[in-house]
This record gives C-alpha cells, sequence and structure tokens, in this order.
C-alpha cells in the first residue's frame, strides 16, 4: 500500500514538473514573438496546455517570476547548443551561433526573435528583471569569448568581438521581424564572418 502511494506521488510529481516546464517553454516562445506584456497567464495556459490553476502553484509570485523561468529556459537552450560546437576557428564558432539564431527565424516564419531581448525590451521599471536578461547575456558573451581564444583570438578581442556578434545578430532578428525573412541575419552573417577570416591572426584562423 506505501509503495503504491509513494508511486503516486512520484507520477503527480512528474506530470506536475512536465506541466511547469511546458508553461516555461510556452512563455519563452510567446515572449520571443510579443513581448512580455502582451503575454498573458491565459495565452501561456492556452498554448502549453496546463490547467488554469498550474499558474498560481508554479509562479506564486505572478509574471515576472514566470518571465524569470522562460529566460531561464532560452538561456539554457542557446547555452547547450554552443557548447555543442567543435570548431577550429573564430569564423566557425560565430557561425556556429549564429546557425542557432537562423533556425529559429526559419522555423518561426521570421516571427520569433530572441526571449532574453523580448524581456530586456519590454519590462517597464523593473530592475531585478533586467538584472537577470543582463547576467544572461554576459553569460553568452563570456562563453563566445572563451571559446574564440581557445581557437587563437586574444582574450581582450574575443570579449570585444562576442559582444559585437551578440549585439549584431540581436539587431538582425528585429530586422527578420520587419522584413519578414532570414535576409538580414544572413547579412549581418556574411559581414562578421568575413571581417573574422580576413582580420584574425594566422594563428587564430587555422
Amino acid at each position: 500500500m506505501a509503495r503504491l502511494a509513494a508511486e503516486n506521488a512520484n507520477r503527480e510529481l512528474q506530470m506536475a514538473n512536465d506541466r511547469r516546464r511546458n508553461m516555461v517553454r510556452s512563455a519563452a516562445n510567446l515572449i520571443s514573438s510579443h513581448g512580455v506584456s502582451a503575454t498573458s497567464f491565459s495565452h501561456v495556459l492556452a498554448d502549453s496546455g496546463a490547467p488554469r490553476g498550474s499558474i498560481y502553484h508554479h509562479f506564486p509570485e505572478g509574471k515576472r517570476q514566470l518571465a524569470e523561468a522562460a529566460i531561464g529556459w532560452a538561456s539554457d537552450r542557446v547555452l547547450e547548443h554552443q557548447r555543442a560546437c567543435l570548431a577550429s576557428t573564430p569564423s566557425e564558432v560565430v557561425a556556429w551561433f549564429i546557425d542557432l539564431w537562423r533556425q529559429s527565424v526559419l522555423a518561426s516564419g521570421a516571427m520569433s526573435g530572441c526571449a532574453v531581448a523580448g524581456v530586456a525590451i519590454d519590462t517597464g521599471g523593473d530592475g531585478d528583471l533586467i538584472g537577470v536578461v543582463r547576467t544572461t547575456f554576459r553569460s553568452w558573451v563570456t562563453l563566445l569569448a572563451d571559446q574564440l581564444s581557445e581557437v587563437g583570438v586574444p582574450s581582450d578581442q574575443a570579449v570585444s568581438i562576442a559582444t559585437t556578434a551578440l549585439a549584431a545578430i540581436e539587431g538582425a532578428l528585429i530586422l527578420c521581424r520587419a522584413e519578414g525573412g532570414v535576409e538580414p541575419l544572413n547579412a549581418v552573417a556574411g559581414l562578421l564572418l568575413s571581417m573574422l577570416a580576413t582580420q584574425m591572426p594566422v594563428s587564430a584562423s587555422r
């Protein structure tokens, strides 16, 4: 009897975790397309299929808590993708990063951008949430810079290149939304990769 009760409890816990994970994923996807203000709990529930009570159970602190979780989910996907990069040149490091965003633009018909940027430009005066955004972007820059350093780019240049690449890509994603296609991102990618191929030291391009 006790074993059956434990199994039921574990099953319910797993279901609850799955519901939370689905809501966070839905929130991240909706924020990347519509921003924070236009992403309501009702939209998240409809998109995830979770019961209404789930919002108050998993996110008792409200929308800010959900937005933070969405940022974390989106960042985990970015970091996981980039850590799988086996590049041997600076261009390959940046190209791998760009490819993640190209896939997102193509899959969404240019309707989806970056969930973290979606929070950054739509948070009002929420200093705590901006702090989470800042920490997230810095973690991406740090990883990119570390990978660039590993293929021979001097550390001071690596940070500048990583920051420039991220800023250029985020801007390109906005233009992709406006243009309804991936062409702005491809244009940015072409220029970034060309500059890296021609301006990096020989030791960093092998």
